[in-house]
């Protein structure tokens, strides 16, 4: 029987992943009372609206979060984030910079590599913020020349919040090897045999080349889509613009959250 673990921690409002980065906040839009009316009474829903930073909760660099011309999460293939064999890595024990002597011995190459540290218990306290468990610079390097699949941690960071440099950021992202932080749970991970899963709805907003959607709508259904990436704003302003002057919409909708331009 397969049994499956969640690995990432709950997104709710106000939370603090980390310090001076926004916190999410939830605007319902429609709730259950006034979309009755709309339903004729037969039926009733609710309808939220999430604003978030990309960095919230448990999530994933791509290699362009280091690099302009890197990869953002869209580009990568699902072969770096599906059904990935994992591997977990007990660095409980080997203090603040973990290096190279917790890997050895252990299979990485083609592994999503899970550094369990436990710090994640500190999640949602401000002890989370201080003294927490990162890659030395010689473990980054030994990694790249393993290959790994992926490389993941339940700690603030990869790296030493202190060294500007960011080395396994650098090297890790440089290599092509996605970095997930802020993981939970892996205590409750079998150390092989695993398998790991990244459900990544969304892009991270400002990981990856920023893309903008338009969808017409007409009722319920929904008559095209088109997708634009790498336009500024005033790119965007002027094509939204040309949109509402060519089309003429009855109702325009834009969500700039952060997660993509939609107008329904």
């Amino acid at each position: 029987m397969v049994r499956f673990i969640e690995v990432s921690h709950r997104v709710v409002a106000g939370m603090k992943t980390y310090p001076g980065l926004p916190e999410p906040t939830v605007d319902v839009i429609i709730d259950y009372q006034s979309s009755r009316e709309r339903y004729g009474g037969k039926a009733e829903f609710l309808i939220a609206s999430l604003h978030l930073c990309g960095n919230t909760g448990t999530y994933v660099d791509s290699p362009h979060h280091r690099y302009p011309a890197g990869a953002d999460l869209a580009d990568l293939p699902l072969d770096r984030l599906a059904h990935l064999p994992a591997v977990v890595v007990d660095a409980t024990r080997a203090g603040r910079a973990i290096g190279p002597d917790v890997f050895r011995g252990i299979t990485l190459t083609g592994q999503a590599v899970l550094v369990r540290t436990d710090f994640s218990r500190h999640w949602g306290t401000e002890a989370y913020f201080s003294d927490h468990p990162f890659l030395s610079g010689d473990s980054a390097e030994m990694l790249v020349t393993a290959r790994p699949s992926f490389v993941g941690i339940d700690s603030l960071n990869i790296d030493d919040t202190a060294d500007p440099s960011r080395p396994a950021h650098t090297k890790l992202l440089g290599a092509g090897i996605p970095v997930c932080e802020h993981m939970t749970n892996l205590a409750a991970v079998p150390r092989e045999g695993g398998r790991l899963h990244v459900v990544a709805e969304l892009r991270e907003p400002g990981m990856g080349a920023d893309a903008t959607a338009i969808a017409w709508r007409q009722g319920h259904c929904i008559r095209r889509i088109e997708k634009r990436r790498g336009l500024d704003t005033m790119e965007v302003t002027g094509w939204i613009g040309k949109v509402i002057r060519e089309d003429k919409p009855v109702k325009v909708n834009i969500d700039v959250s952060g997660m993509g331009i939609g107008i329904y």
